[in-house]
C-alpha cells in the first residue's frame, strides 16, 4: 500500500511541471555526472526542480558548474531518451549532501507521462 504522502521523485515531477523546466550543473566541460552510490560502473546525472536547489551546489569541485534551465518538453523527449540509451540514472531533486533516489530515465518518463488526479 502506498501512504498519503507524496515521494521525493513525485514532488520533483511536479514542481517541474508547475515550471515547465528541469536544472543541470554545466560548466564548458559539460555537465555534472556522478558515480552511482547503489549500482557499480553505473553514472547517475542530478537534476533539480529549482534554479535554487541546483544553485547549492555549485561549490567545491562543482564550484566551475553553473545551474542551466532545460524545457520540460526537451528533457522528457530528448535528455531522458538519450539517458536511457546510455543506461545513466538520474537523481531528482538530490539534497545538500548529494544524496537521494537513483531512478531509472523510463520511470521517471512514465511519471511525466501520467497524468495528475
Amino acid at each position: 500500500m502506498t501512504t498519503s504522502d507524496t515521494t521525493p521523485v513525485d514532488k520533483f515531477v511536479a514542481a517541474s511541471r508547475s515550471s515547465g523546466e528541469i536544472w543541470g550543473l554545466h560548466c564548458k566541460d559539460g555537465w555534472v555526472i556522478c558515480d552511482s552510490a547503489i549500482y557499480e560502473e553505473t553514472d547517475v546525472m542530478p537534476f533539480w526542480s529549482t534554479r535554487e536547489a541546483a544553485a547549492v551546489h555549485c561549490v567545491d569541485e562543482w564550484e566551475d558548474f553553473a545551474p542551466v534551465a532545460i524545457p520540460l518538453e526537451e528533457f522528457i523527449e530528448d535528455w531522458l531518451v538519450d539517458l536511457a540509451h546510455d543506461a545513466v540514472m538520474l537523481g531528482p531533486d538530490w539534497g545538500d549532501d548529494l544524496s537521494g533516489e537513483e531512478v531509472e530515465p523510463n520511470d521517471l518518463v512514465s511519471k511525466f507521462l501520467v497524468e495528475t488526479v
